[in-house]
């Protein structure tokens, strides 16, 4: 079977971010964490994760002869839901939104920033309500002694004026590694620098020359420590680097 079995996401861990200002900054990235602006709802159940809805009207024109030839869209509608298992404040709020402490009024969903988080290891993948959502209670709650209370809630996500729902950052995916120069001449006792530099898939690149194992194809002509190639005795090597799964080479020559 064809297929890249790193690409398969199985995501065991998750969590939910609120906040009630819509100006909120945002985290840089997805490795920086959310900042005091944003409220963590707590516990999530895994096993119901965030299953997602989506909405939409759609009419099909045909011609003579009933061919389809056109389809009309509209009325576009998403929802991305959530269990929590957390009576807390941030739960509160959601579940009994406008509420005191010693006060439930008639909820009336308030306008949020919703982020969605989801990791594995080290790969992190969020979803951030680029405009504002709604979140409101989905379905029937209460308390009965068998079960953890739990809470499900339907974020109703709105768009942005041209139309974007969330903004999105990811662990940057390696799709390579390259080392400079793929060339060496060295003298003999001479000492030459190599760089190992990874490409990602969100077009970054980093020097990764300090974390990468490097090996040389013929110790006796030439060793390699930290991409410092060191001539041993005249003949040629090369010098392979490798980091995360991904390999470049460099032919050392020494005269």
């Amino acid at each position: 079977m064809a297929g890249d079995p790193l690409k398969a996401n199985l995501w065991t861990d998750a969590d939910v971010y609120i906040s009630t200002n819509l100006s909120a900054t945002l985290p840089a990235n997805a490795g920086t964490p959310f900042g005091p602006d944003w409220d963590l709802v707590g516990l999530l159940d895994g096993d119901e994760g965030f299953p997602e809805s989506r909405d939409e009207d759609t009419d099909d024109k045909f011609a003579w002869g009933g061919i389809l030839v056109r389809t009309s869209r509209n009325h576009f509608k998403l929802t991305k839901s959530f269990t929590a298992l957390e009576d807390n404040a941030t739960t509160y709020s959601l579940l009994w939104p406008g509420s005191s402490a010693t006060q439930i009024v008639v909820p009336r969903p308030a306008k949020v920033l919703v982020a969605f988080e989801t990791r594995e290891g080290d790969k992190v993948r969020r979803l951030i309500s680029a405009n504002y959502a709604e979140v409101s209670l989905d379905g029937d709650h209460g308390e009965n002694e068998a079960d953890l209370e739990s809470m499900t809630f339907a974020a109703t996500i709105y768009p942005t004026g041209g139309g974007v729902l969330f903004n999105r950052q990811t662990t940057p995916v390696l799709t390579g590694l390259s080392v400079t120069p793929a060339t060496l001449a060295l003298a003999d006792g001479e000492i030459g620098a190599l760089t190992a530099t990874a490409s990602y898939d969100d077009a970054t690149t980093a020097d990764v020359t300090a974390q990468a194992t490097w090996v040389s194809s013929a110790p006796a002509d030439a060793v390699v420590s930290a991409g410092f190639v060191t001539a041993v005795d005249p003949g040629s090597a090369t010098i392979t680097a490798t980091y995360e799964g991904q390999s470049d080479t460099c032919a050392v020559t020494v005269t």
